[in-house]
């Protein structure tokens, strides 16, 4: 059962917990111009496996420049960089806000939260991660990449677990910058896993389903 929740922070929509007392946090961050619907499915198919983890999808700050219908973490279209680096930190602190204000409902700390991106919300995700002061349980990441590696890399704060998976056929985010994303990690000691899935473009396979999963699994303490 979905449920729409008004949050003070950005509107979200959630799983009615399986179990009386949520041990563990999944965070969703959807892609440029979706919303918090847009992956809240993986959370109901996750949720047969992890019964004690609440799953929440928040939609991102601003309406999409493109897409009226939908919402964007910063304006992918925009040519003023100084533009987007502010969206993208209003939209971090916004983000953090929010997972705060969920961590704290449901008396968990970070060790307990899992980032789980696609396209522009993979960028979110490892933004969010690896500047946060406290170390995440871990991040999925699908079809994305790091939005500017040098902002990033003066601000790294932690080193979660990462799994990054792609397309070798997407035309949106080309594979070539997960790769860039995975050469980056590994300079900077992060603790990385990738997966290459032929044939596919800009989505997420069965076998990426099933492999974050096993992912979430392992590294959840």
């Amino acid at each position: 059962m979905k449920l729409i929740e008004e949050n003070i922070f950005l509107k979200t929509i959630s799983l009615q917990q399986t179990s009386p007392v949520a041990k563990y946090l999944v965070v969703f961050c959807h892609g440029y111009g979706a919303d918090g619907k847009d992956l809240i499915n993986i959370g109901n198919y996750w949720q047969r496996f992890l019964p004690d983890f609440y799953f929440t999808s928040p939609n991102a700050p601003n309406i999409c420049s493109v897409n009226p219908g939908g919402f964007e973490w910063f304006d992918l279209m925009s040519q003023d960089q100084k533009k987007i680096n502010f969206e993208l930190e209003n939209s971090i602190h916004k983000l953090t806000e929010f997972i705060n204000a969920k961590l704290k409902a449901l008396v968990l700390d970070c060790s307990k939260l899992f980032l789980v991106g696609f396209s522009q919300g993979t960028m979110m995700s490892l933004h969010y991660s690896l500047t946060n002061t406290n170390t995440i349980g871990g991040v999925v990441g699908y079809s994305g990449k790091i939005y500017d590696p040098i902002l990033l890399e003066k601000n790294i704060k932690s080193k979660p677990p990462i799994f990054l998976m792609h397309g070798d056929d997407d035309n949106i985010v080309p594979l070539e910058e997960m790769m860039e994303a995975k050469n980056f990690l590994i300079k900077n000691k992060i603790n990385l896993k990738t997966k290459i899935f032929k044939g596919c473009g800009h989505s997420i396979p069965t076998q990426g389903l099933s492999l974050g999963l096993e992912f979430i699994n392992i590294n959840k303490k």
